[in-house]
């Protein structure tokens, strides 16, 4: 009886924390598509990184892995957020496009760990045409 209840109790802290995972389409893409894809879509592949499909983000650019899915320390998309605006390696490049707030950081962090789920088949689309 301990043994089913414990099983179950694991089973339903699982199925929790997986409910406040963020979702891609509702919390993650709409930051993805303000501040990445001015930049790295397919009209305008800055790096040789193009984010608008899973294939070619997590792929990544010429010489960097840009999302390592359960890992944000290593996943240079987090990493290059973390920066102060004002440092070379910063994204997005000052001016370019509204940087991600700390909260959306915090979501861009959350999806990385819990394994970086992007849906099938979508592709994101940048609200601006590149410069």
């Amino acid at each position: 009886m301990k043994l089913a209840l414990s099983f179950l109790t694991i089973a339903t802290l699982t199925c929790a924390a997986r409910a406040q995972d963020p979702d891609f389409k509702k919390d993650i893409a709409p930051i993805l598509e303000a501040s990445c894809l001015k930049c790295h879509c397919e009209a305008k592949a800055k790096g040789k990184l193009r984010m608008d499909t899973r294939e070619l983000a997590m792929k990544g650019g010429k010489d960097t892995k840009l999302i390592v899915a359960g890992k944000p320390d290593e996943s240079a998309l987090i990493k290059v957020l973390l920066l102060a605006p004002a440092e070379d390696e910063a994204m997005p490049p000052e001016g370019k496009a509204p940087r991600p707030d700390a909260a959306q950081i915090e979501l861009l962090k959350k999806w990385v760990a819990a394994g970086a789920v992007w849906p099938d088949g979508m592709t994101l689309k940048s609200s601006e045409a590149p410069k």
